[in-house]
């Protein structure tokens, strides 16, 4: 049973909720204009990247690092700036709608968040700033740059689905448990977040994520039909 405790936060996160990004490896080779190559996306391939990434992910590697740290973990598959191409190709544009409603939430006075596992290279596009200023001309993606409260664990320097990230974000929005709902496309993490005491509901990346949005915050009662 729901708790009746009202929803006070609304948490994204981004990839496969707001933003499309790719869902293999070979997906965004394709997207950088680079071959699949060897067995890139076999059990090896993927367990090395994967490796690394969780290591990008929460801020222990820098880009430069992490692309050529990787290269040769890959014996020189891809090159350090190939895997940089194919790594920028990885974010997409966003889902259609996503802006419409990010700015329906705020009309209706309720905060707006995002939690998501990236790395510097990929936030500083989605929140459209370095980290010390604002990157220049419009936001490449507008419905993240309109949220309220944006954290990434490359900065919390934890990764979702490890229930110590829910409760860093706890701690700098000042929300907890039922009064955050949360979105995610990944069941690991839509569960941790369930776990820690949130409302959280799974994402479908595969059709389009916003009437699936709209509709589960019709159901918990954030938004009217």
């Amino acid at each position: 049973m729901q708790s009746r405790e009202p929803i006070q936060l609304v948490c994204f996160d981004l990839g496969g909720v707001l933003v499309r990004i790719c869902r293999s490896f070979g997906e965004a080779c394709r997207l950088a204009n680079l071959e699949v190559r060897g067995a890139i996306e076999g059990n090896v391939g993927q367990r090395i990247r994967y490796e690394f990434s969780q290591r990008f992910n929460t801020g222990k590697l820098d880009e430069q690092t992490w692309s050529s740290e990787l290269s040769r973990a890959l014996d020189g598959l891809y090159t350090a700036d190939e895997l940089r191409r194919v790594h920028h190709a990885w974010t997409r544009k966003e889902y259609d709608g996503a802006l419409t409603l990010v700015s329906d939430l705020g009309l209706a006075n309720v905060a707006t968040a995002c939690l998501s596992n990236t790395d510097q290279s990929h936030w500083t596009r989605l929140v459209h700033h370095d980290g010390e200023s604002p990157l220049p001309g419009a936001p490449e993606y507008p419905s993240v740059y309109r949220l309220q409260h944006r954290h990434a664990s490359h900065l919390l320097g934890v990764a979702k689905p490890d229930p110590a990230i829910y409760r860093a974000f706890e701690a700098h929005t000042a929300q907890s448990g039922p009064s955050i709902l949360f979105f995610d496309d990944l069941p690991d993490n839509v569960r941790a977040a369930r776990k820690v005491g949130w409302r959280a509901e799974r994402i479908d990346p595969h059709v389009e994520t916003v009437p699936q949005l709209r509709r589960w915050l019709r159901q918990h009662g954030v938004l009217q039909a």
